[in-house]
């Protein structure tokens, strides 16, 4: 089944080559359309019961056989072949067998051999012992691949191949790469283990990278190589051989540090090392030894020249200690490593000999005195203060000698683990004998003070409603009977539900290949299959979504009352697991009796924090006395099935929209004398306080003059004879000097906003994209001021994929203060609650909870969902006359088409913004390489990028940010599902203390942002900060 699905991908970017189709046969050609049909005869190579492959190259679905005869690999076909201009594939819309007979006779005429090459371009899929498969059906064998090409798993391949009779199996008679090419003197950018990377875009792997005898590649190096087209990962191609052009030159590394994995710790040359080198836990600011013992079991001395740490953990947390010499122990020296000595050949080899009474005693006294002790045994000391840390504290500053373990004999080593960083650390203890080399691990799990004050108290226990209860023989269902879900809003409800269908849900619970329901999700997206595409995207989604949302069912949980309703604490709910809205619908289901059991449909009428209180069938609500009930959650389709609709609006949109492939000029929406003088005052730099005091002053002089202008417009009781100063007046906008509400707009802002109020290439959508901080809502914002008056008959809706987004372009537009009063108005959901929207905003929402009402704004700001509300109220196509969506790449496509299927022209074309006024310089040099072409500006208030450059806390100054690994465990603790990380959460605690207390650069505390996906693990900072 996979190897048809990957077949039923690749076909659909090879066209059919004529060549291939039968010498002599007559070939129908029509045009419809987009679409191109001929007839051809060919030979089922593929087939199950729902499609199959004709030729390994046309797709047919059961639905276009037409012949009784039951079809079969190998069954000759003539078929009716579709070929599609925009994805260049071939699918058969009629199918029909040719007879046995019929095709006894063709074949004994000399008909072409099936056997004859034919050609495929597509991926190797899989590589065995001297064969492979290229998109899984088509067998090679290495002898058949050209020479020098060592294929590789992803690799593009051009091969011509057979379909072997009787087997119908096709195999290819010779491979080579689809594409290659030479790059000289380019450099080796990453090395991780086995693999690489040059140029941070070319792949390649040790494994099968041809290389120069002796020749090992090292980050850095400057090579060249061949490289070949393959899929590997995000890289598009993978190098096939290198060579070296130049080293890079970097100090010399021993060759014992370049031991790795299970070689490095095995015990070699009958050395027997302690296995067990964890220290446990350790509280941070306290100290533990642990003595490694080292026993010599064969019949040969073994010299140990010194014993090192490898310089994984910077904080040097582990340190060797030396015993006094009145200790009647053996004494072994050590080296402890600074990590900037850490790969030096002098500090391996350093040891001087010692004298041999030294090894005369350890071997007499201390060998023998140690011999009950087995080297699988690890000595692990108390912290600091305890009275069982019996050695001496004196840490090695200088190199000391090595010694020599005599057959059958014994040593140790003390190493101390001083608790200095929260978290899980591992470091890498070497012990360097003359011929070889063993390795150990050093562990230890340092936590701090802090952390125990907000460690798990409660173990984690949810109620997870076990799936045998939801087997229940037999069952009664109750409903609320005066159930009035949209208590403020009593809208048509003529939503279609778009039920997820059966065969598709099954595909997801049983893993069964999704191509088998909908093949056209292995097409290109284009306008034919376009509704049908994401429709299937979307029921996948939601049936995701409902998988996740089981995870929080409940089992025994006991209801509580709160007047004459009930409540039910759902843990984790705060944070959106699971996520419930106003109106949701809870099930509620009573312990089963007898094979029975009546489950009550509920749904969300108010939600406060972690309580949820529920409408439920109202002598349900008065005969409960607190007996357990399992809760089932489900998903919530209102924002699904409205894309779905919108999927069936937005086809009036049609190709020149959604597949744009010319542009046709248009006149010009606005005509009219921008002022230019306004740019000189503003050169594109970050706005001061002194120039947003001006942009304030100005858009409250425009203010006035506006409103001025209203008082004057000609009363409409005369409405005959002042007619035409009235139609003069209101066109004056178009004809006056038109200057911008924001005057601090940079010049690619400006001109973003010319395009957009020109339209210029409308219905083409206008696309206005940059990274974060170059000022796109502050685009928008002006945009839609200077469409609402130079356009009087404009309405324009505005939304944004959440709530939040969508509050800010209605708060900036009300900053604005140009707009007059019931100009504006904000729609929220049904389901959002009053106290949660910000002052400033509350006045416009209450006139979008009429809908008919705010229909008739001219602007109105909503979110990408709730737009679907104006299609309940009966809103079509052309009501709005411009839409613009606010932070569009956080949304589905199918999300950004509810509000776009209620427009009638939008703008065209792409501004692209560099001009970034929020981040420092050093973090914009990553983004705009990889993003834009390297043409982002730096632009923000230096004042305040700069402000904290000096920290004394930043490990490079000049530099503003800071990574820091924590090593830590995460955890869940009572009934609540939410996660968080004790270790981290004291880390950013930590820092935000410094960041609140720093003597040189204070932050104030209203200015930290902690940013995670857990509230648990902030609460931490919040109290401390709150303090």
């Amino acid at each position: 089944m996979l190897s048809l699905a990957a077949k039923l991908v690749a076909f659909f970017w090879r066209t059919a080559d004529t060549a291939r189709e039968e010498a002599g046969r007559p070939e129908l050609e029509l045009a419809e359309g987009d679409t191109k049909l001929k007839t051809v005869r060919g030979v089922v190579t593929r087939y199950c019961s729902d499609y199959g492959m004709i030729d390994d190259l046309i797709y047919f679905s059961s639905d276009a056989v037409t012949s009784k005869v039951l079809l079969n690999v190998g069954q000759e076909v003539i078929a009716v072949v579709e070929e599609n201009k925009v994805s260049n594939g071939l699918k058969a819309i009629r199918v029909e067998a040719v007879s046995d007979k019929w095709e006894d006779d063709s074949r004994n005429q000399g008909s072409p051999s099936d056997c004859s090459p034919r050609v495929l371009i597509g991926c190797v899929t899989s590589l065995v012992e001297g064969a492979g498969c290229i998109s899984q059906t088509t067998y090679f064998s290495l002898e058949s691949v050209c020479e020098g090409f060592e294929p590789c798993k992803g690799d593009w391949v051009e091969a011509e191949y057979r379909i072997r009779p009787g087997t119908w199996n096709s195999e290819a008679t010779s491979v080579k790469p689809l594409r290659y090419k030479r790059v000289d003197k380019v450099c080796i950018s990453s090395l991780c283990g086995r693999n690489g990377v040059i140029e941070e875009s070319i792949f390649f792997t040790l494994d099968s990278l041809k290389l120069p005898d002796g020749y090992t590649p090292r980050r850095g190096d400057m090579v060249n190589a061949v490289v070949v087209e393959s899929s590997q990962s995000c890289y598009v191609w993978r190098a096939l051989c290198m060579t070296l052009v130049k080293r890079r030159e970097a100090a010399p590394v021993h060759e014992a540090t370049q031991f790795y994995g299970t070689i490095l710790l095995k015990n070699k040359g009958d050395i027997e090392v302690t296995q067990m080198t964890h220290f446990g836990t350790l509280k941070e600011g306290r100290s533990k030894t642990m003595v490694i013992w080292i026993e010599n079991k064969g019949d040969i001395p073994q010299n140990l020249v010194s014993c090192k740490l490898a310089g994984w953990d910077q904080s040097k947390q582990f340190r060797f200690q030396m015993l006094d010499k009145d200790q009647t122990c053996p004494i072994v020296s050590f080296v402890s490593v600074s990590e900037k000595e850490n790969s030096s050949d002098e500090n391996v080899n350093s040891l001087n000999s010692h004298t041999k009474n030294s090894i005369s005693q350890m071997s007499e006294n201390g060998l023998v005195n140690n011999r009950g002790i087995s080297p699988g045994d690890c000595t692990c000391k108390g912290e600091n203060g305890e009275k069982d840390n019996i050695l001496s504290r004196k840490q090695m500053t200088e190199p000391e000698p090595g010694g020599l373990v005599p057959p059958g004999g014994k040593t140790f080593i003390v190493v101390v683990c001083d608790g200095k960083n929260p978290g899980r650390c591992k470091e890498l203890l070497l012990l360097c004998f003359s011929d070889f080399l063993i390795g150990r691990y050093l562990e230890v799990n340092v936590i701090s003070g802090e952390e125990s004050l907000i460690a798990v108290r409660e173990p984690f226990s949810w109620k997870k409603l076990k799936s045998s209860q939801a087997l229940t023989s037999a069952k009664t269902t109750v409903v609320v009977t005066t159930q009035k879900r949209n208590s403020r809003r009593q809208l048509p409800s003529f939503l279609p539900q778009y039920p997820i269908p059966d065969r598709l849900r099954k595909c997801v619970e049983q893993k069964i290949d999704i191509l088998t329901f909908q093949p056209l999700l292995a097409e290109l997206l284009n306008m034919s299959n376009y509704k049908e595409k994401f429709s299937t995207l979307l029921w996948l989604e939601e049936i995701y979504a409902e998988m996740e949302l089981k995870e929080y069912n409940m089992s025994g949980i006991v209801l509580r009352r709160n007047g004459d309703l009930l409540v039910l604490e759902v843990p984790g709910l705060a944070e959106g697991r699971p996520s419930l809205y106003t109106g949701d619908k809870l099930i509620l289901k009573t312990q089963e009796y007898n094979g029975h059991a009546i489950e009550y449909i509920s749904y969300v009428t108010e939600i406060h924090e972690e309580d949820v209180t529920l409408k439920i069938n109202p002598e349900f609500e008065q005969a409960y006395n607190f007996e357990p009930m399992d809760v089932e959650f489900t998903y919530n389709r209102t924002t699904s099935r409205r894309c779905h609709f919108a999927l069936e609006q937005v086809i009036h949109l049609g190709v020149k929209v959604l597949f744009p492939e010319e542009i046709i000029l248009q006149s010009p929406q606005v005509t009219g004398n921008w002022n230019h003088e306004q740019d000189t005052k503003s050169n594109g730099r970050s706005t001061s306080k002194k120039t947003r005091k001006t942009m304030t002053d100005q858009a409250e002089h425009g203010t006035k003059e506006r409103r001025v202008g209203d008082k004057d417009l000609p009363a409409l009781a005369p409405f005959t004879a002042e007619m035409s100063d009235w139609v003069d007046e209101i066109q004056t906008p178009k004809a006056r000097k038109m200057e911008f509400f924001n005057p601090v707009l940079n010049e690619n802002q400006k001109l973003a906003v010319k395009r957009i109020l020109s339209g210029d290439c409308r219905p083409l959508p206008y696309i206005l994209f940059g990274p974060p901080g170059t000022g796109k809502t502050v685009t928008i914002i002006e945009a839609v001021l200077q469409v609402h008056f130079a356009l009087p008959d404009s309405r324009i809706l505005v939304c944004a994929p959440s709530n939040s987004a969508a509050d800010l372009v209605c708060l900036r537009l009300h900053e604005s203060k140009v707009l007059r009063p019931a100009t504006m108005v904000r729609v929220n959901a049904t389901c959002r609650f009053e106290e949660i929207v910000i002052d400033a905003v509350k006045p416009y929402c209450r006139d979008g909870e009429d809908i008919w009402k705010a229909s008739r704004f001219r602007i109105i700001i909503t979110t990408c969902s709730s737009s679907g509300l104006f299609y309940q109220i009966g809103v079509r196509v052309g009501h709005f006359t411009h839409v613009f969506v606010d932070e569009a790449g956080q949304a589905s496509e199918p999300e950004c088409l509810i509000p776009l299927g209620l427009m009638s022209d939008v703008s065209g074309q792409v501004t692209k913004l560099v001009k970034n006024y929020r981040s420092h310089e050093a973090l914009l040099t990553l983004p705009s390489r990889l993003f834009y072409h390297r043409e982002l500006e730096v632009c923000a208030d230096p004042t305040v990028v700069t402000s904290l450059l000096g920290w004394e806390k930043l490990p490079k100054k000049g530099f503003p940010l800071l990574f820091h690994g924590v090593r830590g465990s995460e955890a869940r603790e009572g009934k609540s599902p939410s996660w968080f990380n004790p270790a981290e959460a004291v880390q950013v605690l930590r820092y935000c203390c410094l960041l609140a207390q720093s003597i040189s650069s204070q932050v104030s505390a209203s200015d930290i942002g902690v940013i995670t996906p857990y509230r648990k693990q902030v609460r931490p900072a919040q109290a401390r900060l709150a303090l």
